[in-house]
């Protein structure tokens, strides 16, 4: 079986025991009150992804997501799945809609730019030459600030007007940068998204195997505390 990596490419898991994971493909998966969906497993790791923060996955042998489970903080249900949660499942490029909403927007500002910019330039408006493309900014950041904020889409959703106070104009150097990595892209807006911002990250849920013992334990006391 495979994974996805840190790099959003996938890489092998070794598989040399012959215990079985506890998880149903098929399953929402909720673990602490946090949505999941199984992405990949094998007879030893099973990869979770967080369905409301897209970018990150947690990984489990099936010991401890044995443990998860009889401490009552993994909850498996057999509804369908939704659109949105198919799509976690078996697309692993990270999207714009799963960015942070400070990232989102600073990606929709840069499109914004190159997609002006282009537009002036088709027109015969501007050229690459600094002095020219400094007038162009100018006159694409005057009008960002004037523009239907709230028609901006990221992804499934709306979005509302921008942290406009957190952009500044850029120089010509950084938007042909912009114009060239969109290009190269086929004109896709997560080419303009910082590097840092477009990898996975790994994680573990809040209660992870160093909390185990204390969650066993309290939870084995409450269960006495009841019965006595």
């Amino acid at each position: 079986m495979t994974k996805p990596t840190g790099k959003n490419q996938y890489a092998k898991i070794t598989c040399g025991s012959d215990t079985q994971h506890p998880l149903d493909i098929e399953a929402k998966i909720s673990i602490d009150g946090l949505p999941y969906v199984l992405v990949s497993s094998c007879t030893t790791t099973s990869v979770l992804r967080r369905v409301d923060r897209p970018r990150f996955y947690a990984e489990f042998t099936g010991a401890e997501l044995q443990d998860l489970i009889t401490c009552g903080l993994l909850i498996q249900d057999r509804d369908a799945f939704s659109c949105i949660e198919l799509g976690l499942q078996h697309d692993h490029e990270i999207k714009l809609w799963h960015l942070d909403d400070e990232i989102a927007d600073l990606v929709v500002f840069r499109r914004y730019f190159c997609d002006e910019f282009l537009s002036m330039e088709l027109n015969g408006l501007t050229t690459r030459s600094d002095p020219a493309m400094k007038v162009a900014i100018g006159h694409i950041f005057a009008n960002w600030f004037r523009r239907p904020a709230n028609l901006e889409r990221s992804g499934n959703r709306f979005r509302g007007p921008p942290t406009v106070q957190a952009f500044t104009r850029p120089p010509p150097s950084t938007l042909r940068a912009w114009l060239r990595k969109y290009k190269a892209s086929g004109f896709k807006a997560m080419a303009l998204c910082p590097l840092r911002h477009k990898r996975i990250i790994w994680s573990r849920s809040p209660h992870s195997l160093k909390d185990f013992p204390t969650l066993k334990s309290a939870m084995q006391s409450n269960l006495k505390g009841k019965s006595s």
